[in-house]
């Protein structure tokens, strides 16, 4: 059969979402900073909808907006201003910038900008503003995300101010038993929640950059806020460099992981995948290693429940086609763990590029939208893929697991858990019972 995905020269139905998306997703994963989205309001309004969506929360989104006459001239000074209303107008404790396709296709210098702007406005030289650069040609989701947890780290981490300096010094905290996490952007609040309550088990505080289980984990509020309420503390940010260890979660993280490891020596460990038994037992040892302490029994526990569910469905789990098209990391995740029950992946279509060839599977993983799913899932039993991919599945009729981003035809999809035994357990029970 031919590769239309291969001859096609459109996107049918992207499955990829923009990387302006992704580095919005990282930000709000950190304690009172304002998202700054440089571009027309038209993108932000757009991210906002498809964010509020998935995780049923306000979501707070400030743009530039750029009109006409600032794609001709520039949107330069529009960026200092709006860093200088953002800060007079909200007080927030750090600005997070992200650029768009539009003004990175025009040249935008936001660096030189942040420069002008401290130069014109001394008493700003204190609020630390990260720049992170999200062109939509880049990837998708996954890599503004990346480059986002990248710049938080490198504009944060080590560079005290004086907020920074007092909160750290009034702190008496042990960084030495501190431990940090880095959850690529395929784990939801749930699963950042169960690798934070994994970790402690082992005598830890985690510090999770970002950190969307405090922020997006569903919780009410009494009313919604400019800047984002729960995440990260700037705090946190200034222990990095004492912490003991790094983890990072998902390969896309892996280059996170390694600055910190560069820069201030801290040993550095990646996990591609956190779902699967193979997966989370590498974990766990892991922690067990650097902790020095024997595995928690109640982690012995639910190892023990997932070993009784591979007996109990080996017989259903193996040999089921299933087809996959999610971003690069969650793809793998769930795929490796399918082909380690004994699944079959008949198709695997990654959002973008995202260093796929760094992942092993039985199938090649090609980049494709929604509709080469359309054309390559006929002869599979089940679909994992966003809520978009009701589509093909619909038309193949075939049954539809929701996975990734956005899901927004299924209830509390934010609060679930797809990682360590537990989490690969209500996997593999979805899997199931999608299938019957």
């Amino acid at each position: 059969m031919t590769n239309t995905a291969d001859t096609r020269h459109y996107q049918g139905n992207p499955q990829k979402n923009s990387p302006a998306l992704g580095a919005t997703l990282a930000y709000l994963g950190v304690n009172g900073l304002l998202a700054l989205l440089h571009g027309s309001q038209g993108c932000s309004s757009f991210i906002r909808l498809q964010l509020s969506r998935h995780f049923k929360e306000p979501i707070p989104l400030n743009s530039t907006a750029l009109l006409e006459d600032s794609v001709i001239f520039g949107g330069w000074d529009h960026l200092k201003k709006g860093i200088a209303v953002a800060a007079d107008k909200y007080k927030p404790q750090i600005i997070g910038v992200m650029s768009t396709g539009l003004t990175e296709t025009f040249g935008d210098d936001m660096v030189s900008a942040l420069s002008s702007l401290r130069s014109e406005r001394p008493d700003l030289d204190d609020m630390p503003v990260v720049l992170a650069s999200t062109p939509d040609y880049i990837g998708s989701m996954q890599e503004g995300y990346q480059r986002t947890v990248e710049a938080l780290i490198t504009t944060l981490a080590g560079h005290p101010s004086k907020t920074f300096e007092q909160s750290v010094s009034s702190s008496n905290e042990d960084t030495a038993l501190s431990i940090i996490l880095i959850p690529g952007c395929h784990l939801t609040p749930g699963d950042v929640d169960e690798l934070k309550e994994i970790v402690s088990e082992f005598g830890f505080r985690p510090i999770t950059v970002p950190d969307l289980s405090i922020s997006l984990d569903g919780h009410a509020e009494l009313e919604a806020a400019p800047v984002v309420q729960g995440g990260t503390l700037l705090a946190d940010f200034q222990r990095l460099p004492k912490c003991s260890a790094c983890l990072s979660f998902g390969l896309s993280m892996e280059k996170a992981g390694e600055i910190l490891k560069e820069t201030y020596g801290i040993s550095h460990f990646n996990f591609p995948s956190l779902t699967g038994l193979k997966a989370t037992d590498a974990f766990i040892l892991t922690l067990a290693k650097i902790s020095g302490k024997p595995i928690p029994e109640k982690l012995l526990r639910q190892r023990s429940r997932l070993l009784d569910t591979l007996a109990d469905y080996h017989g259903q789990l193996g040999g089921q086609k299933i087809a996959i098209a999610l971003e690069a990391d969650l793809l793998y995740s769930l795929a490796a763990c399918l082909v380690e029950v004994g699944s079959e992946i008949s198709v695997a279509l990654a959002a973008s590029q995202g260093g796929i060839h760094k992942l092993s599977l039985p199938i090649p993983i090609e980049v494709g939208d929604l509709e080469a799913l359309e054309e390559k899932a006929v002869h599979s039993n089940l679909i994992i893929a966003n809520s978009n991919g009701r589509q093909a599945a619909g038309l193949l009729k075939i049954p539809h697991l929701r996975a990734g981003l956005p899901v927004f035809d299924r209830a509390g999809y934010p609060q679930k858990r797809w990682i360590g035994y537990e989490g690969t357990q209500q996997f593999l029970f979805d899997m199931l019972n999608s299938l019957s």
